[in-house]
């Protein structure tokens, strides 16, 4: 049976993103909906809590780029902060994060084992981050998970398949697995699909607190 992934909490208590400083100086209101880090541009999903129009334009003049995608919905690209370029290449998924006014970010990674941990957190404090490891604790992929499910997406962590870059291809997964590329395809992507709902309805009651963000 493969080993048990970590979750580990990490609180960085000066982070550098750019979007995080909007919400801190009040230029706007919203939650977040999704991130994806990456090692130049990082994509965050926000659902703006109160809408004006000129939320679009304020942003871009503060060196992001936003995209309104519906009603309140705004898809904003900014240079990745300095957590984003360290996870975005790192063996681990970026579950949640929650951002704490006047406190920091928590980022909730879940990775292969404590040596990937460690080596994220090694990362940030060598580029200057004031960071704080605030819980290690084995992790219980949900029982939804099938087991061909809970393989893959091991597999896919421990192989690098999931970072940015990728460090190896989706044939080199398959062959690692012994399952056709589309059958690890399909299987990676139903195993993400359920972590993300798991971790929206554990996470939903704490989206109305107006001064703490959710990241998904």
């Amino acid at each position: 049976m493969p080993r048990t992934p970590l979750r580990t909490l990490i609180l960085i208590k000066d982070s550098d993103c750019k979007v995080c400083r909007l919400f801190e100086e009040g230029s706007i209101e919203g939650v977040f909906k999704h991130l994806r880090c990456g090692e130049t541009t990082s994509t965050h999903l926000i659902q703006m809590t109160r809408r004006r129009r000129s939320d679009g334009a304020k942003l871009q003049l503060r060196g992001v780029s936003a995209y309104r995608m519906s009603a309140g919905l705004y898809l904003i690209e900014s240079p990745s902060c300095t957590a984003c370029k360290v996870i975005s290449s790192s063996p681990s998924i970026p579950r949640q994060a929650i951002y704490i006014p006047r406190v920091g970010i928590v980022f909730n990674l879940l990775t292969p084992g404590p040596r990937v941990s460690k080596k994220i957190v090694e990362r940030l404090t060598y580029a200057g981050k004031d960071v704080q490891v605030i819980e290690e604790t084995q992790f219980l992929l949900p029982r939804v998970l099938t087991d061909r499910q809970y393989m893959v997406l091991v597999t896919a962590i421990r192989m690098g398949y999931l970072n940015t870059p990728r460090e190896v291809s989706l044939s080199e997964l398959s062959s690692a697995v012994g399952l056709s590329k589309s059958t690890v395809y399909k299987h990676l992507k139903a195993a993400l699909k359920k972590l993300a709902l798991e971790a929206y309805l554990q996470y939903e009651p704490t989206r109305g607190q107006r001064r703490v963000s959710l990241i998904y």
